[in-house]
């Protein structure tokens, strides 16, 4: 199967737009409407939310124009819009640490709202195996994994690119990864930490919906 080649890049996220993305909704959004145009009644039924909870984070998507209206249906006095999301899986978003450093708190506030959901789920998933389940049953998807290797500092950046090239699309050509910008210590050697924290963002659901219930 052939598939368009479209060519990484990197960005500057600036607060406003980490703020934006540290969302694991708009996450969810941004991808439903990365491959063809959708309404937010549909992306409502994908992700079983309301669509009335939804125009709010869509609302802040367009706004930061990374979300746009690309067609519009007329269906008797409704007008329906069809969005589609910009500039989303072909950039590599990097945080501007000059900003970040006027924002230390809040920097680190977004990174724990990203994360912490992922510390949540692994402690409910270790709780239901300690009850009896076999972990293979238990119906969340989590992982936290940790290594360590000694490397230069420029080895260390490129073992970060190779994750960031696992996780991409498959869709993308993997020659056309932007280049690795020089770094003063890249000739440096070290013993680097790596930690891999992922989850489904749609399991974090099932888990707030289940405690709200209770």
């Amino acid at each position: 199967m052939e598939f368009e080649v479209i060519e990484m890049k990197y960005k500057s996220q600036s607060m406003e737009l980490m703020k934006i993305l540290s969302d694991p909704r708009r996450n969810q959004i941004l991808h439903l409407a990365s491959d063809e145009p959708i309404t937010v009644k549909a992306m409502a039924e994908k992700i079983g939310e309301e669509p009335l909870r939804l125009y709010y984070h869509v609302k802040k998507l367009v706004k930061a124009e990374l979300l746009e209206v690309v067609n519009t249906r007329q269906h008797g006095n409704l007008t329906e819009k069809y969005y589609q999301a910009v500039n989303f899986r072909d950039v590599i978003y990097k945080g501007d640490m000059a900003e970040q450093a006027e924002y230390i708190e809040q920097t680190l506030s977004l990174i724990h709202q990203i994360v912490d959901p992922g510390l949540h789920l692994y402690q409910n998933k270790l709780e239901m195996i300690r009850s009896g389940k076999e972990a293979h049953s238990v119906p969340i998807h989590v992982t936290i994994d940790s290594a360590t290797e000694r490397k230069t500092g420029r080895e260390w950046r490129q073992s970060l690119e190779h994750v960031m090239k696992a996780m991409a699309p498959k869709s993308f050509d993997q020659s056309s990864w932007p280049d690795l910008p020089d770094d003063d210590r890249d000739g440096e050697e070290g013993t680097y930490q790596y930690v891999l924290v992922s989850y489904r963002i749609e399991d974090q659901d099932e888990l707030y919906k289940e405690k709200k219930e209770d």
